[in-house]
């Protein structure tokens, strides 16, 4: 990756005279950000553009390429992919629209690009995509204009869209955030958001990674290389509804993820999630600040509005606000002009007028060890404390460095003002209180996701080797009840007894053998649905009740199976199913019939460890009823969590399952049992 962002001598491709020619917009880019390197022109008419020769091939090029950027008709680009290949250029950046993302007949299309890449050993951002710039270095070849004027700074884009990926851009220079690295990858033909974040993962210039995806090349990796870095990975992650697919599929050739998996993913991998482009920026601002070491903050506001305003979004974000102790009010009763300040946490100082007192409140305010940042807001209009504040605001950024806490300011004033100041200091502005207090937030809580730990070794009493002869020989589709059965008990995930039978002798034995009241159940693999069917009668207590069953169940098919009667429970449905983008995922929630009624599950990529099974269960609202209400006795919450764990190994260990379900698994004060189990299998 580094050739890409670290090319000396550049060729534009697509490059004419014409005065709408996109080509000529990389070269301008190249020239307005100031390229320390060399740039080339390639254009089949020639010509020349700001003082440098158009070339009408590449191959007319005397000097070795580092990087060649083209925009040509997409037709055109396996040709020009042939040329840089003979001129042994080892890196191109391919803008063309007009590939996968128009529909499968530019399949065949794509088929050459990856041809030509792995005959000369070539890799590719692209096509569809807005390039790359390196901001220390002035490489830049998007094909149109960006703000040039945005600094260089510690934070590294990775966009799908170009159009998103420029705004972010822009959103940077507006904010004074700094760029190191940007990328947009568009159809992700060769390079991956995953190699470019394996990149940026190790890269000393980077220090933040925002990311705008509309589709996930690898989730697995995806998980493992964010897993793996201190640095904080922000990712605006779309395409989550049925319009917005169809739009995604024609703009960037990505189909959609299932939405709460990729949640789970990213809360499971320590990514930060935002839902907009604006948030995106609150928690880049979050994290130009010190680190929040605890859940503690202070609030100080020049206006008591604002004051509660902070107040409130601090405590619906979590956070805690310690109260001052009472000697620190001495400081503010002796410049209080009318005695109206209410004195505790959030503290209003609008009555004091004095700023030098503000600022050493705030000092006093970061010294206490009770305290982990603090939200601060400023106010001032016309020509009243408008240098005073000038000189507070700008001081602040000493008493971050000082105090090494995270001190959110918020500053109201004239738009022309407020902007100003932004990029006058060196620490990030807020726009309001909520805003500061939702970036600590995340913040605060993308810290915690990084102490979760991974799914560690498996249970050590599994049999993966009985469960692999089980599966042996299976066709595709559903797994017959007798096969799977014994799958689940190697991995020693409990089952009620059970017995197969295919006739009414051997269904009369197995209800003797098992011991009556027994179940009966259909165990034709098609059917998915058993109640529903009539395929299911329970408590029967004789064999005259035992034959009427069977008469009714066998129109079914004579297959079945027999199981004793289990007490009452509380009903689980544990299972799981394989996505496309992250593999294997594990669901567990309220089971039987509350499936159909609350439709809330928790869910997990595969494997997890005990810790996360609890966490998966405590989403769900079946999660109260195991602790016992109103006297009822608490139900084998552990016994809950180690199926779920197990369960989970299962799905990782053997892909080829499709989909899993164990519904109902009945949680007992002792234990818990699944009474009905289904699966397809690949």
């Amino acid at each position: 990756m580094d050739k890409f962002f670290e090319a000396r001598n550049v060729v534009v491709v697509g490059v004419s005279n014409a005065p709408g020619n996109l080509g000529r917009l990389m070269a301008a880019n190249l020239m307005e950000f100031h390229f320390q390197g060399n740039i080339f022109l390639v254009g089949p008419k020639g010509g020349s553009f700001l003082g440098h020769k158009i070339h009408a091939r590449i191959t007319d090029v005397d000097d070795a390429i580092d990087l060649a950027t083209i925009l040509v008709p997409a037709p055109a680009v396996p040709e020009v992919l042939r040329q840089c290949g003979e001129k042994g250029i080892p890196r191109v950046i391919v803008q063309s629209a007009g590939f996968r993302e128009l529909g499968e007949e530019r399949l065949e299309l794509e088929g050459k690009v990856r041809d030509l890449l792995e005959h000369y050993r070539m890799r590719m951002i692209g096509p569809n995509c807005l390039g790359v710039i390196n901001r220390r270095t002035g490489l830049a070849v998007p094909f149109f204009p960006l703000a040039a004027n945005v600094g260089a700074g510690p934070i590294s884009i990775i966009s799908q869209s170009g159009g998103v990926g420029a705004m972010m851009v822009n959103l940077l220079e507006a904010e004074n955030l700094g760029l190191s690295r940007f990328a947009s990858v568009g159809n992700k033909l060769d390079v991956s958001e995953n190699d470019l974040l394996e990149y940026f993962a190790r890269d000393p210039e980077t220090e933040m990674i925002l990311c705008y995806l509309e589709g996930i090349a690898d989730g697995r990796k995806l998980m493992r290389i964010t897993r793996e870095t201190p640095k904080p990975v922000i990712v605006h992650k779309s395409n989550t509804g049925k319009c917005g697919a169809a739009i995604a599929r024609s703009h960037s050739a990505s189909l959609s993820s299932d939405d709460r998996v990729v949640d789970a993913a990213f809360r499971q991998s320590g990514i930060i999630r935002v839902r907009e482009q604006r948030e995106a920026v609150e928690v880049l601002k979050a994290y130009s600040l010190p680190p929040l070491a605890g859940n503690r903050l202070a609030v100080i506001s020049r206006s008591g509005g604002h004051a509660v305003l902070a107040a409130d979004a601090a405590e619906e974000y979590g956070f805690v606000l310690p109260p001052y102790p009472e000697d620190f009010f001495q400081l503010i009763r002796e410049q209080s002009r009318a005695n109206v300040i209410s004195f505790h946490n959030p503290l209003d100082v609008g009555d004091v007028y004095n700023i030098a007192l503000y600022r050493t409140l705030i000092e006093k305010t970061l010294e206490r060890e009770d305290i982990d940042g603090m939200i601060h807001v400023h106010n001032y209009q016309g020509n009243l404390n408008v240098e005073e504040s000038r000189e507070l605001i700008s001081s602040l950024g000493d008493l971050i460095r000082k105090y090494r806490k995270p001190l959110a300011s918020c500053v109201f004033t004239t738009r022309d003002e407020f902007e100003a100041i932004k990029h006058a200091v060196d620490f990030p502005i807020f726009n309001d209180p909520r805003e500061a207090a939702r970036a600590l937030k995340q913040v605060r809580d993308h810290r915690s996701l990084q102490t979760i730990p991974l799914a560690g070794v498996c249970p050590s009493d599994i049999d993966p080797s009985r469960a692999r002869k089980t599966l042996e020989g299976l066709n595709p589709g559903p797994i017959p009840a007798e096969r799977l059965a014994p799958l689940l008990s190697a991995y020693r995930i409990p089952c009620v007894e059970w017995e197969f039978a295919d006739s009414l002798d051997s269904v009369t034995s197995a209800a003797h053998r098992l011991g009556f009241p027994v179940a009966l159940k259909t165990a034709e693999p098609d059917v998915v649905h058993k109640s529903d069917v009539g395929g299911v009668r329970l408590n029967l207590a004789d064999e005259k009740g035992l034959a009427e069953a069977y008469g009714e169940i066998s129109r079914l098919g004579p297959a079945v199976l027999v199981q004793k009667m289990s007490g009452p429970g509380l009903e689980w449905l544990v299972g799981g199913r394989r996505d496309e983008n992250f593999g294997p995922v594990v669901v567990a929630g309220l089971g039987g019939v509350y499936v159909e009624v609350f439709k809330e599950t928790g869910i997990r990529v595969a494997p997890i460890e005990r810790e996360e099974a609890s966490r998966l269960v405590d989403e769900c609202r079946g999660s109260m009823l195991l602790a016992g209400l109103r006297g009822d006795k608490a139900l084998d919450r552990q016994a809950l969590l180690d199926v779920i764990v197990r369960v989970s190994w299962l799905l990782h260990d053997f892909p080829q399952i499709r989909e899993l379900d164990l519904n109902p698994v009945r949680v007992y004060e002792q234990g818990c049992l699944a009474l009905d189990w289904r699966a397809t299998v690949e």
